[in-house]
């Protein structure tokens, strides 16, 4: 086995009127890997990297959770929903057939998937099935207490002390030393993780927990015509279930106990993986461009390009064919993810399509390879370039503003007009201050204050200007977004990446905004707003002026007019 470390890619495919987010690695046949709940592709990674040598190796997000969307059927979802999810999913690839791996939840999914498609499935590995006697609705009940996100911020406490009581009992919600698991702590980066996932899922993270809990295996373990494997680690919770399989299984179904080693866990997958593998049909796998629908101002899609430093995280929503592209930058930090109904209000008002780049950074994005505005820039002006955007009209805000003016002035022929909203005007000495204090620490800690520190911050920026500043003068005379869900939406996607939150923010106050917009002539139009005093500097500045509304609907109307040919 090769030790050379293959790049992680990620990607989007559309798949059953959402979108299914993956990771993948390597070249060759494709194997498919799972994770359990409530967790991500990301818990896949240290096996994208081992088996990336010889397979393309695709760690997918289940529906609901990490960066793919939830199923929505009006009811409660059951296993063989997700089954059919991840048919869909497989075909969104191209893959005809290909090993398929699920451990825990994600072990019932995928036999629920092969019983119902055994000539998609080159071999079915579960990992860690349970089969419990009967079905105790007490017990998930307690299990799966509501994720309920809150304004006040308050349930950030209970839902961190959720992360660590899944780490130390087991159920979580019985605190006693007969449930007590005795095993080393996880680090912080490993807690750090596991929050994320959990937040990202936030309300759905019983979707398939709890589908997996009531669950039946038996009759579909019964009819299996595909080649499955059912193993358990010794060390896992699960792995008495083992014992409760049927004897004899189907023919071509198989189970082993393997030794609480991962090295030799790993291994077995390997031999697993290589023996069933199609090395033929399946080789010189390419994940398909979600991009390549044309797409309606209704739905927001989500793609990756290259940019310096690795992957870009944009999306796109409006018909791709339909005049000038419009191009969104967000406020710092977050993402565009909490600005897709503004995306799409745009796209319909303006009747062009708008792509949202996620800046270096920022959610899912890679950090800038030079975290300066030049570096920002670079990511941006490749990332139009990779998508074959010749000409765009850039609305931007906050923060971004700034790195909206800088790629105005260096790449004249690319930007048509700038629309800023708040746009970030600041003298040298302001600047300086706020390097020092708009981004504060926030790597993790083990009391959880690092999120408390983070929502505080994001709540404050609707408050006051700059968030930190407690005079008087800083107080925004506005009624105040404050929607918890979007608050929650802008945590996750800044603490993501903590350690390099900071650097976009850094980087916009390097920019001499002021000094640049001579450069920018009539090309500049600058959103106002009445007793706000985030927009003092902007009112003062050059530039056609418009009155921004609040109303999220009336505030595209009045941008799409103001960037109208």
């Amino acid at each position: 086995m090769s030790t050379t470390a293959r790049p992680i890619r990620k990607g989007f495919i559309n798949a059953g009127g959402g979108q299914i987010h993956f990771r993948a690695a390597g070249s060759g046949p494709p194997i498919i890997l799972q994770h359990d709940s409530p967790r991500s592709s990301v818990l896949q990674i240290p096996q994208l990297e081992a088996f990336s040598d010889t397979f393309t190796a695709i760690a997918i997000d289940t529906p609901g959770y990490g960066n793919s969307t939830p199923l929505n059927l009006g009811r409660p979802l059951e296993i063989p929903d997700f089954g059919r999810a991840l048919a869909e999913a497989v075909a969104g690839f191209g893959v005809e057939r290909a090993p398929v791996y699920g451990v825990h939840t994600s072990s019932k999914i995928t036999l629920a998937f092969s019983a119902a498609h055994p000539e998609r499935v080159a071999i079915a590995i579960t990992d860690g099935l349970s089969m419990p006697a009967t079905v105790d609705h007490a017990f998930i009940d307690a299990y799966m207490k509501p994720f309920v996100i809150e304004e006040s911020g308050g349930y950030l406490a209970a839902e961190w002390t959720r992360v660590l009581d899944f780490q130390t009992w087991f159920p979580w919600f019985t605190k006693s030393k007969a449930t007590r698991q005795v095993r080393k702590a996880h680090n912080m980066q490993t807690l750090h993780e596991y929050s994320m996932d959990l937040f990202m899922a936030g309300p759905h993270f019983s979707d398939a927990y709890r589908a997996a809990m009531v669950f039946r295996p038996l009759p579909y373990i019964e009819k299996l015509k595909a080649r499955t494997h059912i193993m358990c680690r010794q060390d896992d919770v699960l792995h008495g279930y083992l014992a409760a399989l049927p004897d004899p299984l189907p023919a071509g179904c198989t189970k082993e106990s393997v030794v609480p080693d991962r090295e030799v866990w790993r291994n077995r997958l390997r031999e697993l993986f290589t023996e069933y593998t199609d090395w033929k049909g399946a080789a010189g796998f390419t994940p398909p461009d979600p991009f390549a629908a044309s797409g309606t101002a209704d739905r927001v899609l989500s793609s990756y390009v290259d940019v310096p430093g690795g992957q870009m995280l944009v999306r796109r929503t409006g018909d791709a064919k339909s005049g000038r592209p419009i191009l969104f930058l967000h406020d710092l930090p977050g993402s565009a993810r909490a600005d897709e109904p503004l995306l799409m209000a745009l796209a319909k008002a303006a009747g062009r399509p708008v792509y949202a780049f996620d800046l270096p950074g920022c959610n899912e994005s890679s950090p800038a390879t030079f975290a300066t505005g030049a570096g920002i820039i670079d990511a941006i002006h490749a990332g139009l370039g990779a998508l074959k955007l010749d000409a765009v009209d850039v609305v931007a805000t906050g923060l971004s503003t700034a790195f909206a003016v800088l790629l105005a002035a260096s790449h004249p022929g690319r930007v048509n007009r700038v629309l800023a909203d708040a746009l970030f005007v600041a003298d040298p000495s302001q600047r300086t201050e706020m390097k020092v204090n708009y981004a504060p620490d926030l790597r993790p800690q083990r009391d959880g204050s690092h999120l408390h520190r983070c929502y505080h911050m994001l709540r404050a920026q609707e408050l006051s200007w700059p968030w930190y500043d407690g005079s008087a003068t800083a107080v925004r005379k506005i009624d105040p977004e404050l929607d918890a869900a979007s608050l929650h939406i802008r945590l996750i996607d800044t603490l993501k990446q903590y350690a390099h939150f900071a650097e976009p923010i850094l980087a916009a106050c390097e920019i001499d905004v002021e000094g640049l917009l001579p450069k920018l002539g009539d090309k500049l139009i600058v959103a106002v707003r009445e007793d706000d005093v985030r927009y003092a500097a902007a009112a003062r500045s050059t530039g056609q002026k418009i009155t921004r509304p609040g109303p999220l609907g009336a505030r595209a109307d009045v941008f799409a007019k103001a960037l109208s040919p």
